[in-house]
């Protein structure tokens, strides 16, 4: 596979920074998109201000960034897309916070990634925490700059992904390949380099909450011919009715040849819908107006569609049951990377975002087949929501009882 990366450069701060929030529509891009289209702005304005209103709480940004502006589609289907706030809508119905109290422990990137790992799900490595003020049995804690200057000089075994314990989005990531001990310089996974205390103080300074040092994922041989050493996590969403937990969809997210994380916010980064089977279809490149689905990818030139996810049947099972040991939840996703020899979680979503789902199909996430799983999802949390307080309540009249 060739490399697209050029020469080191070094770079001041190491952590990827957090996007800058979308701006509303220019009246450039109004104007390029009726051009482009053959639409009218007023009609274009009509529909951000219905959709904005509609269930999917599409801002105007998003009636772009999702392609819900395309002609080839009817009213009915655009009141199918869901942004951000609609997305979220969708979560919090399927999983009440009333009845989801461990919420914030599901969210623990140390605790949950520990909890799974006892119990026999595969899962990432940690290596060390950095924090001024826990601890966390025997993993490795990291109590000040200095300590985590040590750690990655002496004790660390590369290559490393550091993130911050709370947080999404891969917003203060990085992947770090090795480090140089004699330039005191950290290399990492987009061709730059950074100062080792510099990195040290940029933790303490930027994320006092906590920091993970993982040990990064080698991924699966296959993916690796494909996308390159840049880890590429399947995004697998589960549902939980009265019947079973059972996957709703699989995208993948693929990195950009120069980005450390596979978000796909970031420039050059593409999505695809994966089957039920595991095969890859279309593959999305960007969004909105500058979107194009591509065929192969870009640097090592590899199909896309017809590409089989190794070790599929295995990621659906392990996602399956490890929702199963929170079932209160109605709907979570995962992001699962693939090793050499199956799956790895690498983080659990309590409210998994549906716009990538979106961008990777050009579906709204609202549509018959999905509302109605949601339905049924939603009717089962709102009966064991119901069960749990007749039992409180049964149990409180036996106290007055006695």
């Amino acid at each position: 596979m060739q490399n697209a990366s050029s020469s080191p450069s070094t770079s001041p701060k190491a952590l990827l920074a957090h996007p800058q929030d979308p701006a509303p529509p220019s009246g450039a891009m109004i104007a390029e998109a009726a051009k482009r289209h053959g639409l009218k702005p007023f009609r274009m304005m009509r529909d951000m201000f219905t959709l904005r209103r509609g269930p999917g709480k599409l801002a105007s940004h998003e009636y772009f960034s999702t392609g819900a502006y395309h002609p080839d589609l009817s009213a009915a289907e655009k009141l199918t897309y869901v942004g951000r706030d609609g997305s979220y809508e969708i979560n919090i119905r399927l999983s009440p916070a009333a009845l989801t109290e461990v919420r914030a422990f599901v969210r623990n990137k140390v605790m949950y990634t520990a909890l799974l790992r006892q119990l026999g799900l595969p899962t990432t490595e940690t290596q060390a925490v950095v924090s001024a003020r826990r601890h966390f049995g025997n993993i490795t804690a990291l109590a000040s700059p200095e300590a985590v200057e040590a750690f990655l000089c002496d004790t660390a075994r590369y290559p490393l992904f550091a993130k911050p314990c709370e947080g999404a989005g891969s917003v203060g990531s990085a992947l770090i390949r090795k480090m140089d001990r004699e330039a005191g310089l950290l290399h990492l996974g987009n061709d730059t380099q950074v100062d080792l205390k510099s990195f040290c103080h940029e933790i303490f300074h930027d994320y006092p909450e906590g920091f993970l040092l993982q040990s990064a994922v080698d991924q699966h041989p296959a993916m690796k011919d494909m996308t390159g050493d840049a880890v590429g996590t399947i995004r697998l969403v589960t549902l939980r009715d009265a019947e079973s937990c059972t996957p709703l969809y699989t995208i993948w997210k693929i990195p950009s040849p120069t980005a450390m994380s596979d978000n796909f916010w970031q420039t050059g980064s593409m999505i695809a819908e994966v089957d039920e089977t595991g095969r890859v279809g279309r593959c999305k490149l960007g969004t909105g107006l500058q979107a194009e689905w591509i065929d192969s990818h870009p640097i090592s030139g590899v199909t896309f569609e017809g590409f089989e996810i190794p070790h599929y049947a295995a990621i659906q099972q392990v996602a399956v049951e490890a929702h199963m040991l929170f079932p209160e939840f109605g709907i979570l996703g995962w992001d699962i990377a693939v090793g050499p020899d199956g799956p790895v979680i690498v983080e659990c979503n309590d409210n998994p975002y549906h716009v990538l789902w979106q961008n990777a199909t050009g579906q709204g996430a609202l549509n018959s087949a999905f509302k109605a799983r949601f339905d049924a999802a939603a009717a089962e949390s709102d009966a064991i929501l119901k069960g749990k307080i007749a039992v409180f309540q049964e149990r409180q009249k036996e106290k007055k009882r006695r």
